[in-house]
């Protein structure tokens, strides 16, 4: 719509719903897990040559080779009969080859909700132009997008909480677990009782609440498991059999994940992966540039144009990707914030400048580009300390958001700052420290473009080129999308491993930049 009489106005406005494609695998997955049917698939059936499924399968289809089968009934035939004949642990089925055993445990590939959607996008956009001057223009733009539906992933077989406690910390606190060996000859069992002590043990099983003496000594049938150890070890329990040598304690972790195992809605397995549409994105970003045509300047041959953007805008997500978990098992509400692409302010200046005969008649092309600071998280190292089979675990944090910045390689490590940071209970819901709560390094990058033509007839032409990205070679730093792992700074009193120094020394430090210095030569010939 163009309201100006003198028509060098415009305002412009577009509006629509955009859909998503359809992400294949994860619906191949679930297709691949309904029921525990697993299909015929020589990467699943093994691949060390005593595998008997795999060498009578591949066996079998040797002998047809190089002929086919004429349809995928006879193929299903095949396979069914070596199942029948031949694989003992699975049964049979005619139509996709085997079925797992449903006693089996495992942690099965994920399947899909039953009410899955395609995400779908809202997006609006209005924009205004004006000619200012002689070929000289400035546009502004702003664009709104909602999206909804996005896939997440969830456990629908973590442990539920009995009623009365606030989380597992507190449950564990109230019942000991008391573990019966099921392979023992004669039943053995070892009672293990949960506390909250110190935070500087490593191990995190002892004998007592005070001496933490290791309980793996054969014969103890009572051990301690202190909740706030910062062990990241999840063995399971296990007591000696007869005539062997096993007797393993476990870890701190996996003895609590073993304790409420029977809660699970379906205990014959642990992590079920369910993927569904309850994801959520938002963009708002208003766009200002100024541009100018090409112009000569008088009959000097100098010549220029140019443009010039500022962005200011907000990014918004729960997640990273579609398989994304939240750090409390399904709530994620409680993920959306910033995205690690989010850099609030962004600017951009390309151009194009014509030099006269006495530079070389040279085309210089600049183009500069540069961002606001962008978010990072910070993690346990992977460890499911909330006990909910997921590695998305965050940290405490009991000081300002604001002072989680990233620090330069080879700067002072900041020992008041990481004095803030502690790892939250085993059985605690999470860390109070949000999604992306640290403050990463700004962006920016500088790229050239030199080139020359020459003019060798009416209608040939020759033009060099000269590229240079980032022609300065500075090294600019980035998280990308990695957490920063806290726990390996946490001392025990004990003299630091190589790994623990390597970890201080690169707490809060970015390990990747964006591009090196690359130059390429080139040669357009027209004619």
């Amino acid at each position: 719509w163009s309201p100006f009489k003198d028509g060098k106005g415009v305002i412009r406005f577009g509006t629509g719903i955009f859909y998503n494609r359809t992400l294949l695998r994860t619906v191949a997955n679930s297709i691949q897990n309904v029921n525990g049917v697993v299909p015929f698939d020589t990467n699943t059936i093994g691949t060390a040559a005593t595998d008997t499924r795999r060498t009578a399968i591949l066996n079998a289809l040797s002998q047809r080779f190089p002929t086919s089968f004429a349809s995928e009934a006879e193929l299903h035939a095949l396979v069914a009969n070596v199942c029948t004949t031949v694989v003992t642990t699975f049964t049979c089925n005619s139509n996709t080859g085997f079925v797992l055993n449903q006693g089996s445990a495992g942690n099965p590939l994920r399947s899909v909700d039953p009410n899955l959607k395609i995400p779908e996008s809202y997006q609006f956009n209005i924009g205004f132009e004006r000619q200012i001057s002689k070929g000289l223009v400035f546009e502004a733009n702003y664009t709104w997008n909602k999206t909804v539906r996005l896939w997440r992933d969830r456990n629908i077989n973590a442990p539920v909480l009995p009623s009365g406690f606030a989380d597992w910390t507190a449950y564990l606190e109230a019942n000991s677990f008391v573990f019966t060996n099921p392979n023992a000859t004669v039943p053995t069992t070892r009672t293990y009782r949960f506390y909250r002590g110190s935070t500087g043990d490593a191990t995190g099983v002892s004998t007592s609440q005070i001496s933490q003496v290791n309980c793996l000594t054969t014969g103890i049938s009572i051990c301690f498991v202190n909740l706030n150890s910062i062990s990241t070890s999840a063995t399971s329990p296990s007591i000696a059999v007869s005539n062997t040598s096993t007797n393993s304690i476990g870890g701190p972790i996996g003895i609590a994940l073993a304790a409420i195992a029977q809660f699970r809605p379906n205990q014959n397995f642990e992590e079920q992966s369910r993927i569904g549409s309850i994801g959520e994105a938002f963009y708002q970003g208003l766009i200002l540039e100024l541009r100018s045509r090409l112009r000569k300047f008088g009959s000097s041959g100098f010549g220029a144009s140019f443009r010039f953007n500022y962005t200011l805008s907000s990014t918004k997500d729960d997640g990273l990707n579609n398989t994304a978990n939240a750090e409390i098992n399904g709530d994620f509400e409680r993920e959306f914030t910033r995205t690690i692409q989010d850099r609030r302010h962004r600017i951009a200046f390309s151009g194009s400048f014509d030099t006269p005969f006495w530079l070389g008649k040279l085309r210089f092309a600049p183009l500069f580009r540069a961002g606001s600071f962008a978010p990072f998280s910070l993690g346990n190292g992977g460890r499911d300390r909330n006990l909910d089979d997921l590695g998305t675990d965050r940290l405490n944090f009991s000081g300002n958001l604001a002072d989680i910045v990233s620090r330069n390689p080879g700067s002072p490590f900041p020992e008041a700052l990481a004095a803030q940071f502690s790892l939250a209970p085993i059985g605690a819901r999470g860390g109070n420290l949000p999604r992306n709560a640290g403050t990463g390094p700004a962006f920016f990058t500088f790229d050239l473009n030199v080139t020359r033509e020459f003019r060798l007839t009416e209608k040939v032409r020759l033009r060099p080129v000269i590229e240079f990205d980032n022609i300065l070679n500075a090294s600019v730093f980035n998280y990308g999308a990695a957490f920063i792992d806290f726990t390996a700074l946490r001392n025990d009193g004990t003299p630091p491993t190589a790994a623990q120094i390597l970890a201080r020394n690169n707490f809060l430090v970015p390990t990747r930049t964006f591009r090196q210095r690359e130059i390429r030569l080139g040669m357009r010939f027209d004619f």
